[in-house]
C-alpha cells in the first residue's frame, strides 16, 4: 500500500450470480457389521482367543518341523 491510499473495499456479491452452485450431498455409507457366528451372535471374545490359539499352534509347529528340517541338513554335512 502506497502512503495516503486506504485499502480497497470488497464489493458484495449480486445474490444469484457470484455464488457456485451448492455441491450435490454424497452418500454416506452405512457401516459394515462384523460376521457372524452360525448362532447368530457376534463373534465373542473366547472365539478370537481360540482362534489365536490355533494359529500360534500352527506357527508353531511350522517352526519345529523347520528346525528338524535344518538340524538333519547340518548332520548330513558334517
Amino acid at each position: 500500500m502506497s502512503k495516503g491510499k486506504s485499502p480497497r473495499k470488497r464489493k458484495s456479491p449480486a445474490s444469484d450470480e457470484a455464488q457456485p452452485p451448492a455441491p450435490a450431498p454424497v452418500p454416506v455409507p452405512s457401516p459394515e457389521r462384523r460376521p457372524e457366528v452360525s448362532e447368530g451372535r457376534p463373534l465373542a471374545l473366547d472365539d478370537v482367543a481360540r482362534v489365536v490359539r490355533r494359529v500360534v499352534g500352527a506357527v508353531l509347529d511350522l517352526a519345529d518341523r523347520a528346525a528338524e528340517v535344518i538340524s538333519k541338513r547340518i548332520e548330513g554335512r558334517a
